[in-house]
């Protein structure tokens, strides 16, 4: 996602804003996957605002010595400092919001 430029997030944001703003005109399951699709995005970018990198991965380094396999401990990185953890906190918030309107979505039109 980092690699998207500026012009590029500008128009996710308004194809979003369009498919939200027609909401009432379009197929339900058009606007739960948009709302749900959008949050889990913010989603993403609040995990990697956090600095927490990816999925699973350990941050160490493998090398092989005489055909064996040593794992070697990474470096330990930096916590969240400064405005990256109100970054997260944001991208997060907003991710779920969007996430808890598509859930509503689901329930308003399965009749729940």
């Amino acid at each position: 996602m980092q690699n998207l430029s500026f012009n590029r997030w500008i128009i996710i944001i308004i194809v979003v804003l369009v498919i939200l703003a027609n909401g009432r005109t379009l197929p339900w399951p058009v606007t739960m996957l948009t709302l749900a699709l959008s949050g889990g995005a913010l989603l993403v970018l609040a995990w990697r605002a956090a600095g927490w990198g990816r999925i699973g991965g350990g941050g160490g380094r493998v090398t092989y010595w005489r055909g064996q396999r040593i794992e070697l401990p990474g470096r330990a990185q930096p916590r969240m400092v400064g405005r990256d953890v109100w970054a997260a906190v944001t991208y997060a918030l907003i991710g779920l919001a969007l996430i808890a309107a598509a859930v509503s979505v689901v329930l308003t039109r399965s009749g729940i």
